[in-house]
C-alpha cells in the first residue's frame, strides 16, 4: 500500500503541491477576512464610543449652558446645541461633522456682569447661594417661612376639602 501512495505521489506531486498551495491560499484568505472583521469590528466599537462622548459632551454644554441663561448669565443658549437637543444629539452631532465646535466661528452672546469681566471671584453670601439654589429649583428663593407655610395650607385645603387646617 506504502509503495503504492509514493509511486501516486511522485507521479502527480505537481497537482498535489498546487492543492496544496491552493489549500494554504485559502486558508491564509479566511485568516485575513476574519481579521479584518476583527479590526472593523474594534474600530466601529471606537467610533461608537466617541460618538458617545461627543453626545454627552453636547448634554453637558447644553445644561451648561442652560443653567447659565437661568442664573442671567447668557441671554440664550448656543443655536448649535438648541438644534443638537431639538432634533436628537445623535443625528444633529452626525450632520455636524462629530459636533466639532472648531468651524463654529460666531461665538453665543454673553452679557457682561456689572463692574467687568475681571471681578469674578465673588464671596458666597446667603443671597448669592439661595439665588443659585432658586435656579436650580433647590430652594424656593425669596420665599419666607410664612410664604410656604400658606402655600402648604393653600395646597392641603385644595386637594382635602373636608379637612379644615388650623391658620
Amino acid at each position: 500500500m506504502k509503495a503504492k501512495v509514493k509511486a501516486y505521489e511522485g507521479a502527480h506531486k505537481s497537482q498535489i503541491v498546487i492543492r496544496q498551495s491552493r489549500r494554504a491560499d485559502e486558508e491564509r484568505s479566511i485568516a485575513d477576512r476574519i481579521a479584518a472583521e476583527q479590526r472593523e469590528a474594534q474600530r466601529r466599537k471606537r467610533e461608537n464610543k466617541e460618538e458617545e462622548r461627543a453626545v454627552a459632551l453636547t448634554k453637558r454644554k447644553f445644561k451648561q449652558e442652560s443653567a447659565e441663561v437661568l442664573l442671567g448669565e447668557r441671554e440664550e443658549v448656543s443655536a448649535e446645541l438648541k438644534a443638537a437637543q431639538m432634533q436628537g444629539y445623535r443625528n444633529e452631532l452626525r450632520r455636524q461633522g462629530r459636533g466639532s465646535a472648531a468651524n463654529n466661528t460666531a461665538q453665543p452672546r454673553v452679557r457682561e456682569p456689572e463692574g467687568g469681566l475681571l471681578e469674578r471671584e465673588k464671596k458666597m453670601d446667603r443671597e448669592l447661594y439661595r439665588k443659585r439654589q432658586g435656579a436650580g429649583a433647590g430652594i424656593p428663593s425669596g420665599g419666607n417661612i410664612a410664604t410656604q407655610e400658606r402655600n402648604w395650607n393653600e395646597a392641603v385645603s385644595s386637594l382635602f376639602p373636608s379637612l379644615v387646617t388650623l391658620q
